[in-house]
């Protein structure tokens, strides 16, 4: 738990041009539950903006919606959200998964799967809780970001799946490409049926920081559009998997 509410505050501090990538993520899935409509929804990890805020401010609805959020600070952001059929369970998801939702519609599972300790103890407690009909979304950073790609060409890293300085502060021990993020959803027995990417970022967080300001919003949108035409060197990738 220590460790959570280290990562908790470093991330805070460190939030910078994670805002944009926390707005477009967020678009995605925004899209993504507009197409399923789903019911039943469990988020695993919420982080400081609430998924289920954006939803409902568009007109989702659901019947449940349950939050599972190691971090204290994260978790009392989550409650102060007044909205209906929401429930926030503190603790990690592979220690309170009995107390999760069985054969929910949608599991949500953004930017999260690349920071935990041990990503195949998550997919198996996920798994556990899954049905035949049940979508599990999983969005992770891209090892193939065009940012990456530069800096390979740059000299300044020499394997594109490298640990950064930002992912080390921020407790992220992988970098997944989608053959690995493929491999690891397939040897739970799961089913990958639709893939895609999240805006082309050509530089590092803090390269691209003053750039929403400076390039404007139809800039930025454009390049979140370049990431779904372009998943390969997208910042960030994302898969969408039923059992097998």
């Amino acid at each position: 738990m220590k460790n959570i509410e280290s990562y908790t505050q470093e991330y805070l501090q460190d939030f910078g041009f994670e805002g944009e990538m926390v707005r477009y993520r967020r678009q995605l899935v925004l899209n993504r539950l507009a197409e399923y409509a789903p019911k039943v929804i469990v988020e695993v990890g919420c982080g400081s903006e609430m998924q289920a805020a954006a939803y409902a401010a568009q007109g989702g609805s659901w019947e449940s919606w349950t939050v599972v959020e190691p971090s204290q600070e994260f978790s009392d952001i989550a409650r102060r959200n007044e909205l209906p059929n929401f429930n926030v369970v503190q603790g990690f998801f592979e220690d309170v998964v009995d107390e999760m939702p069985t054969d929910p519609d949608f599991i949500l599972c953004s930017g999260l799967l690349h920071e935990v300790p041990d990503a195949d103890r998550l997919l198996s407690s996920v798994r556990e809780r899954m049905g035949r009909n049940t979508v599990l979304h999983v969005n992770v950073p891209n090892a193939r970001s065009m940012h990456r790609l530069l800096a390979r060409s740059m000299g300044l890293i020499l394997d594109l799946k490298s640990i950064s300085a930002r992912n080390k502060s921020l407790q992220q021990p992988r970098v997944y490409d989608l053959e690995d993020l493929t491999d690891q959803m397939e040897g739970h027995g799961l089913t990958i049926f639709k893939q895609g990417g999240i805006l082309v970022k050509p530089f590092t967080h803090k390269q691209m920081e003053p750039l929403p300001e400076m390039l404007g919003r139809e800039v930025m949108d454009g390049l979140f559009r370049l990431g779904e035409e372009m998943p390969e060197i997208a910042s960030e990738i994302y898969v969408e998997a039923r059992l097998r």
